[in-house]
């Protein structure tokens, strides 16, 4: 049984301590455009042998992380520190307070011993802020497949017109631990199921785009 938004609500923020804003459903066409300076498509399908801070530092040196960040890419912590960091991952809540269509992700998995990614708002000193602005999600089959867009205009809070929205693990303030308790709640295509894998192609409004592969 699907619950309403009210019932998500309340338990969700009961299971995670925190509180959330619940996102708009939007949609985009598998043939999205890239962001500009993208330097290439991204896979559909998880390649074998999947290494994706291999993909993503060679990928990330062709354009896609923009050029001030690639010295700390490429240094000796770059693979934990800073690639690791922008990985997705499923946070282990309980997965009935999440509604049929969602997914929570966060980025930088320690159990995989990655820095966690931290999470700031627009201030006088950094005017650009640092979150994820855009998710896109797909199904990893070959050909033609539904991708959702989840988009977060700004954070700890979010707009009406956004398509994605937050929510704080651990119990704890979204904003405490330089905002590492962020929640990123994500649109799943209709066709998704629980086992299959799908593509997360994201974008750090800091640090650019990166991409991996995920089982929901």
């Amino acid at each position: 049984m699907t619950m309403d938004r009210r019932t998500f609500t309340r338990n969700l923020a009961l299971a995670t301590g925190g509180f959330v804003l619940l996102p708009h459903v939007s949609g985009c066409g598998a043939n999205n455009k890239m962001a500009a300076g993208a330097p290439s498509a991204v896979p559909t399908v998880k390649p074998e042998g999947w290494d994706p801070i291999t993909y993503n530092k060679v990928r990330g040196n062709a354009g896609a992380i923009p050029a001030s960040y690639l010295p700390k890419i490429n240094g000796a912590d770059g693979d934990k520190n800073h690639l690791g960091k922008h990985l997705p991952y499923i946070p282990e809540i309980d997965a009935g307070q999440v509604p049929e269509g969602y997914i929570a992700i966060m980025w930088g998995d320690p159990a995989k011993d990655y820095a966690r990614h931290p999470n700031a708002p627009k201030t006088a000193d950094n005017p650009d802020g640092h979150w994820y602005n855009w998710i896109r999600i797909r199904k990893a089959e070959a050909g033609e497949a539904e991708e959702l867009q989840s988009n977060y205009s700004d954070w700890p809070e979010i707009g009406e017109s956004d398509s994605g929205a937050y929510a704080a693990f651990g119990g704890k303030d979204i904003t405490s631990d330089g905002g590492k308790n962020t929640i990123y709640l994500a649109a799943l295509p209709k066709d998704v199921k629980p086992g299959d894998t799908v593509r997360i192609y994201a974008h750090c409004l800091t640090h650019g785009e990166y991409v991996d592969f995920i089982t929901v």
